[in-house]
């Protein structure tokens, strides 16, 4: 039993990109955020075509 704890459902995963990539398309929305967003559009997209 986890009690009170919560469970964390996330995997964290190292991924260098230059910031000036994400700076110039994000805009004012955090870069945690952006590149989240990015991912799950790519993996929709890739799941998409099979």
């Amino acid at each position: 039993m986890m009690g009170a704890a919560k469970i964390d459902k996330t995997r964290k995963c190292g991924i260098t990109l230059p910031i000036a990539l994400v700076d110039k398309v994000r805009g004012d929305i955090p870069r945690s955020t952006f590149i989240r967003r990015a991912v799950e559009q790519y993996m929709k997209g890739k799941s998409g075509t099979k």
